[in-house]
């Protein structure tokens, strides 16, 4: 028998706009906090030699550091101690010594040394923001500097305080940079790097075909912290150009890009192309009717195959090969519509026009309203199985380690499809897929 005509090409889609997922991403920071510890040193000293004039040492140790962390910085408060050892001259010549000797002997002094040392509070603020290269940018700048007890040297009537405090201002504010260094050792890139890579991949639904998310665009908001949980937080906004194919679909690999314009959000609503083709619907149709069998006045009807061939005016063409009182091959025409229910149903099922001329000159006893009951019935698919399916499928996959210390965690709320078109390979519909995902570097 003829095939009925066909269309012979698949659907324009419309560029549609880049779906936005927002990814949280929470950094722990109580390892790089301990780095910043053992960074600093814990004492330090230093001295100044003069034959004439003022000549001291000094020793500072510092207690373990007090860390705030505010939104946008964090606070780093020291407590310490100090010891000066000072000696003065005030007259040096160089009868006897090319050093230089004191003229009459000199006068020694100290604080805090063979007595408590002197006390000094010290606070440091960090600046934390992020850079264009996916990276921790930070500033820290020695905030405050107090000597609780003053050092003053009666015996020549000299306040040390004021030389303690610039010795110690230096070797503290040169501490700044180190600071930075290790918080800027955060590795940001490469956790979210593999992540972008991770979505690139396809992600299997379980026979129901594969969905490729094709990320496009990626944005960071500011950085927040948070004093209670110690976590750095950072989102990151996704753009992507999701598909759901039965087929495979070649994979496009695309370097991390530059960042684009962050704009505040949460969790995603994707709307998905779906494209499902004839083959994989026409087994499913097989799975089920292929060889059943049908009485008919008498007679018997033995379905082969069923398969769907292409559509014509916005109904699907489907073809009978079917054997027993007789052999041979029928075509049906039906409208495929998704239910509210998300049910698959092909309605209006009938007999194409080639169909009814030849099989009412050969084989009228074909012309029975069961069998169009018969595969309205096969044709009908509750498709929410396969939704449940598809999510179950999906939460597994964004459920992993990315790496060491790397985690990727989500869940999909909600999938449901709409919008369904016809083409010359298969079906082709929307789906709206809503939920959240969370990534989380220790």
């Amino acid at each position: 028998m003829e095939q009925p005509v066909v269309n012979s090409s698949d659907p324009v889609f419309t560029d549609q706009p880049e779906s936005i997922l927002h990814i949280p991403i929470e950094i722990e920071l109580q390892n790089q906090l301990k780095d910043v510890e053992k960074s600093l040193p814990i004492s330090f000293h230093g001295q100044e030699e003069h034959c004439e004039g003022i000549s001291f040492s000094y020793k500072f140790n510092r207690e373990p550091i007090r860390f705030q962390l505010h939104s946008t910085s964090l606070d780093y408060d020291i407590d310490g101690k100090f010891e000066l050892k000072l000696n003065y001259c005030p007259k040096c010549h160089e009868l006897w010594d090319t050093k230089g000797s004191c003229v009459i002997p000199r006068l020694f002094a100290s604080c805090g040394f063979e007595e408590p040392m002197r006390r000094v509070q010290i606070g440091y603020n960090t600046t934390i923001s992020l850079t264009n290269q996916y990276a921790f940018h930070s500033e820290t700048k020695l905030r405050s500097f107090k000597i609780i007890d003053p050092c003053e040297i009666s015996v020549f009537k000299y306040d040390a305080t004021s030389q303690v405090e610039k010795q110690v201002l230096g070797e503290l504010k040169a501490l700044e940079k180190e600071i930075d260094k290790q918080i800027e050792s955060i590795d940001l890139y490469s956790p979210i790097k593999q992540v972008w890579e991770k979505l690139e991949e396809p992600i299997d639904l379980s026979g129901y075909g594969l969905l490729y998310l094709k990320p496009k665009s990626l944005a960071l908001s500011p950085v927040l912290l948070d004093e209670n949980t110690r976590l750095a937080h950072v989102t990151a906004q996704l753009g992507v150009d999701p598909l759901i194919s039965t087929n495979k679909e070649a994979i496009i690999s695309h370097p991390l890009p530059k960042q684009s314009t962050y704009a505040q959000g949460q969790g995603f609503l994707m709307s998905i192309q779906v494209k499902a083709s004839y083959d994989s619907i026409n087994k499913r149709m097989n799975h089920d009717l292929m060889g059943y069998k049908i009485p008919i006045k008498r007679k018997v009807l033995i379905i082969d195959s069923l398969s769907l061939v292409g559509s014509y005016d916005k109904q699907v063409i489907i073809k009978v090969s079917f054997s027993g009182s007789r052999k041979g091959v029928f075509y049906l025409s039906g409208t495929p519509v998704i239910t509210e229910d998300q049910f698959f149903v092909l309605s209006n099922i009938d007999y194409d026009l080639n169909t009814k001329s030849v099989l009412l000159k050969t084989a009228r006893w074909i012309f029975d309203k069961r069998i169009l009951e018969l595969l309205a019935n096969a044709s009908k698919f509750n498709l929410n199985a396969l939704l449940n399916q598809t999510k179950t499928s999906i939460n597994q996959e964004i459920n992993t380690t990315i790496d060491t210390g790397v985690f990727l965690s989500g869940e999909i709320n909600n999938l449901s499809l709409s919008n369904l078109q016809l083409g010359a390979t298969g079906f082709f519909l929307q789906t709206e897929v809503s939920g959240n995902l969370k990534l989380k570097i220790k």
